[in-house]
């Protein structure tokens, strides 16, 4: 039989395979979703930005009640059952998914369709929202479509397919409409177009993925075990989670729309894509995480579970918090260079959503806990508090401060979230991710970005070719104080191989440096 460290070491080499093609995806993605914005941004001016802004939210909004929180319900099951070795409830769980949101998305969408007149003149006040809100109900079943073919190759730990899918193939055709349409003088709805084109186009790959790379669901002998009613009971609370998510993700959005302008409306949203980067490495481990603790669970492997929770954490933490701090230090150079000088005033919301954001996102793991122990029901009342909180803040703040307003919303309410789940996956699982050696990381950023920061700002000056060459002198710098604190242990270095073996990269001589530091 394995022993238990053999077992931590297998769970932390998924997690870390999954982590570096995850991160080089969502890097990917980042990128190329961020020329588009600053495409739409730049050329159409903010307003316009703050309509397509608006588009966007109404169709995640539709396609998140579309699929009733199944996505983390496809995840759990899938993972669960090949811990299993139940190949027809593994089909079961996909169809079954695929029988409950597919309807309800075509719903939303013709609802929204229809509607898009009387929303865009009694809610927002923007006559101009009109064809921006039919061209993205549009994409509403392509996304959920999308989804849910993507959450059936991660519960099968192979998280390599939703990058090719949605952050290289989705983001790179949207780069090249958006950019097409808007040169050719189509405008706003040319920019929609190009968006929403993309996504129409995503479900299609992501099936090919699934079906002929990772399990068939048509092409194959195996009979579906239906789980309906296992995946609906899993999943049902979540959809609470999942208008909450609105809240937490839009209400912001939504009710600047209401309370202001599209002008404010597209300000703001150069400040918040921009914060969440920070969220960049949780999220390269998020989906990988899930399915893995959940296969430990079923395993009753708990203390390679606590352990596994404690490194992505950490390692979480010794990436996301010097994001932070340069966000927080070099916010208006950063906001003019990315977006021009119109939007510098979202300089002050850039900072104060970058701290909700890298608390929110060191926090995060602890809802994998929660949910890979099936008490999703836990998930929906931390969620549902915090949704509760974020639009009460807002419906309080936005008409006092406007934008300065939603970004204090925004960040209070992601802070309670993040406690309220750390806190409920503790008394859970007594498990808690934190030790004395993940305060190392935080210093050596520390130091490191005042030591960058006093240069640039005091010495050198600021400019594009400038913060480029001092982010670099910041990663050598920060390297260097991690290895003199003996920040690194055996299980970092086990994670940067796994790393390596995924995306095909050499890091020996950086582990070889290592070594003589641990």
């Amino acid at each position: 039989m394995p022993n238990e460290e053999s077992y931590l070491d297998e769970s932390l080499r998924k997690i870390a395979k999954g982590a570096g093609i995850g991160f080089f995806g969502i890097f990917i993605g980042t990128a190329l979703g961020y020329f588009s914005r600053m495409i739409i941004a730049r050329f159409l001016g903010a307003s316009d930005y703050g309509l397509i802004s608006l588009g966007f939210a109404a169709m995640s909004i539709a396609a998140t009640l579309s699929l009733i929180g199944l996505p983390r319900g496809i995840q759990r099951y899938v993972s669960f059952y090949k811990g299993k070795e139940d190949k027809g409830r593994i089909k079961g769980t996909i169809v079954s998914a695929l029988k409950i949101s597919l309807p309800l998305s075509l719903f939303f969408a013709l609802i929204f369709f229809f509607g898009a007149d009387w929303i865009s003149a009694n809610i927002f006040h923007e006559t101009d929202l009109t064809p921006v809100l039919r061209i993205f109900a549009i994409a509403i079943p392509f996304w959920v479509l999308a989804r849910i073919f993507n959450s059936g190759t991660i519960g099968f730990q192979e998280i390599k397919y939703k990058v090719y899918t949605e952050f290289i193939f989705k983001d790179s055709f949207k780069l090249i409409a958006i950019v097409t349409f808007v040169a050719l003088g189509y405008g706003v709805v040319g920019a929609a177009w190009g968006w929403v084109l993309a996504i129409i186009l995503t479900p299609f790959l992501a099936f090919y993925f699934l079906e002929k790379k990772v399990f068939p669901i048509f092409n194959t002998k195996i009979k579906a075990i239906p789980t309906d009613r296992e995946l609906f009971s899993f999943s049902w609370p979540l959809i609470f989670v999942g208008i909450a998510g609105i809240v937490m993700g839009f209400m912001d959005t939504l009710m600047l729309g209401y309370f202001c302008t599209s002008y404010e409306v597209g300000i703001y949203n150069a400040a918040l894509p921009t914060a969440q980067l920070i969220t960049m490495p949780g999220l390269a481990f998020a989906s990988i995480f899930m399915p893995v603790i959940t296969e430990l669970y079923a395993r009753e492997k708990y203390d390679e579970l606590k352990g596994t929770y404690s490194a992505v954490t950490k390692w979480i933490l010794s990436l996301a918090f010097p994001i932070f701090l340069l966000m927080a230090l070099f916010a208006d150079d950063i906001i003019k260079i990315l977006f021009g000088a119109e939007y510098v005033i979202g300089a002050e919301a850039l900072v104060i959503l970058a701290f909700g954001f890298f608390i929110s996102t060191v926090l995060a793991r602890a809802s994998g806990i929660i949910t890979a122990f099936g008490r999703t029901r836990i998930t929906m009342g931390c969620y549902l508090t915090g949704a509760v909180a974020n639009f009460c803040l807002n419906l309080y703040l936005i008409p006092l401060f406007g934008i300065k307003g939603a970004t204090m919303a925004t960040a209070l309410s992601l802070v309670f979230l993040g406690v309220l789940y750390f806190i409920s996956a503790y008394r859970i699982s007594k498990m808690q991710p934190f030790k004395l050696n993940h305060l190392k990381p935080a210093f050596s950023a520390i130091v490191a970005v005042l030591i960058v920061y006093s240069l640039t700002k005091y010495l050198i000056g600021v400019s594009f070719f400038v913060l480029i060459v001092m982010f670099l002198v910041f990663l050598a710098l920060y390297f260097l104080f991690l290895l003199l604190i003996k920040a690194f242990d055996e299980h970092d270095l086990m994670i940067m191989r796994a790393i390596d073996q995924r995306l095909g990269t050499k890091s020996d001589w950086i582990r070889e440096i290592i070594k003589r530091f641990l």
